[in-house]
């Protein structure tokens, strides 16, 4: 299994590049609705804009600010313990921040490794992660580039075999962290982040019941307690069912499939790794659909015409559906769909026996089925 790079969940797309683990402030306390305040003193921003964006209850706000001589500042309000993204220049960094927090954020814009922060008071926790998933992403990022220089046509036995053991590190990385910090709000954030995001139902469960009442009961918290629920729609042996219209407009039903094997799969024409999963679906499609396989693609676009465009140029015959409604698909939503491509393998009797499926997982799985 090959280890995903993380994008962790900033509060804007944009801010998703503020890695650095060097560059993760923290500050995590009781969660209380109030005021913020971050005062600033960049040397070598200059009169550039500051951009700060935060993400919760599915909404990403942002403010920004012109810097005078490097100087800037923000204030605020937030209900409790989020992850802030600053965006100086063209330089990225994060803050989790709590309500009632004052931070003073000093250092040089070249050199925003050595920043240095106060009033931040678990700042030495949220840095600690980050410096874990360095480790893991930087080995991560080795095992690509060898993957790459071994082309698809190459042995990538030894390679995949690392990735493997890279995994279990990181599953294991993750654990630690959280009996480490149990009561903080980055635990649930990362659980989120690890397990939720890239899908590990099993292990999201057995850590988020590490954490403490005040682990849970943190905006993080509770927003993993509520994707948990949610993805326990779609674990196996679950039988999921949903109606959504096609491409006229006219109501699908996932049970009225009932007695065909489908493969409901998330995507969207704007994705990239989807389309060029597309090749691999088209060719499982023709191998298996007169033996009862079939394949509704739930799409995450919002635009009608690229949907249609995407389906003829990648010419997929099967069964398509969606609301266009992007991101905020009621569908998506309500079966916790946070990355793409997703999807879950449906048996006859309309049971979940699989998840997430591609390339030689799924015809693997597909051969065991009609065998």
């Amino acid at each position: 299994m090959k280890i995903k790079i993380m994008k962790y969940k900033l509060p804007a797309k944009v801010l998703l590049a503020a890695l650095s683990p060097f560059a993760l402030i923290t500050a995590v306390c009781a969660q209380t609705v109030g005021s913020y305040q971050i005062n600033g003193h960049i040397e070598g921003l200059g009169d550039q804009k500051v951009y700060l964006s935060r993400s919760y209850s599915g909404k990403d706000l942002t403010d920004s600010v012109v810097a005078q001589n490097g100087v800037f500042s923000f204030k605020g309000t937030s209900p409790g313990t989020l992850i802030y993204g600053l965006r100086l220049g063209k330089q990225f960094m994060s803050v989790a921040m709590q309500s009632n927090e004052h931070v003073k954020i000093e250092g040089v814009l070249s050199k925003l490794n050595e920043v240095v922060v106060t009033g931040a008071k678990e700042q030495k926790v949220w840095k600690e992660w980050g410096q874990t998933w360095s480790v893991v992403s930087g080995r991560a990022g080795q095992l690509y580039k060898a993957l790459d220089s071994i082309g698809e046509k190459g042995d990538r036995t030894a390679v995949n075999a690392e990735f493997e053991k890279l995994s279990l590190r990181l599953i294991d990385s993750v654990e630690h962290f959280v009996k480490r910090h149990p009561s903080s709000a980055i635990s649930p954030y990362v659980i989120t982040d690890r397990f939720v995001t890239y899908p590990n139902p099993e292990k999201a469960q057995s850590t988020y019941a590490l954490l403490t009442v005040a682990g849970k009961n943190s905006i993080y918290g509770k927003e993993l307690g509520d994707a948990l629920k949610v993805g326990a729609k779609t674990g196996i042996g679950v039988k999921p069912d949903f109606t959504i219209p096609d491409q006229n407009g006219k109501p699908i039903k996932l049970s009225s499939l009932k007695g065909k094997v489908v493969l409901v799969d998330f995507w969207a024409s704007w994705c990239g790794p989807c389309r060029k999963e597309n090749p691999n679906l088209v060719k499982a499609y023709a191998k298996y659909h007169d033996k009862g396989f079939e394949i509704l693609g739930i799409s995450l676009d919002d635009k009608k015409d690229n949907w249609l465009k995407a389906i003829d140029a990648d010419k997929l015959t099967w069964l398509h559906a969606s609301d266009l409604k992007g991101w905020k698909s009621d569908l998506a939503q309500e079966y916790g769909i946070r990355s793409i491509p997703m999807n879950f393998l449906v048996d006859a009797n309309g049971k979940i026996i699989a998840k997430d499926l591609r390339g030689e997982e799924l015809e693997k799985k597909l051969l065991t089925v009609f065998k």
